[in-house]
């Protein structure tokens, strides 16, 4: 499945989908990054809060795929983007 971004502006928060599964899982990384997975441990997706002011990725599953689409869509990637 490819990735899907969901921004909402209102509230500067970001959703990145990586599989169409039920969510039997959260796991809180920080106050502004979330986790979910499946039953089977895979990720479904990861949230994102205060998006445009930096994203660490640190920490983050799918890094790699999740800098892609966030550079494509123009988001500040990193920690130095989130001191403000």
């Amino acid at each position: 499945m490819k990735t899907v971004l969901e921004y909402d502006e209102t509230v500067d928060a970001l959703y990145l989908e990586f599989a169409s599964r039920t969510v039997a899982s959260h796991v809180q990384l920080d106050d502004a990054r979330g986790v979910d997975y499946a039953a089977d441990g895979s990720v479904v997706g990861v949230e994102i809060l205060s998006a445009s002011r930096g994203i660490d990725l640190a920490g983050l599953p799918n890094g790699p795929d999740i800098e892609r689409v966030l550079r494509a869509r123009g988001f500040p990637i990193g920690r130095a983007a989130q001191a403000s």
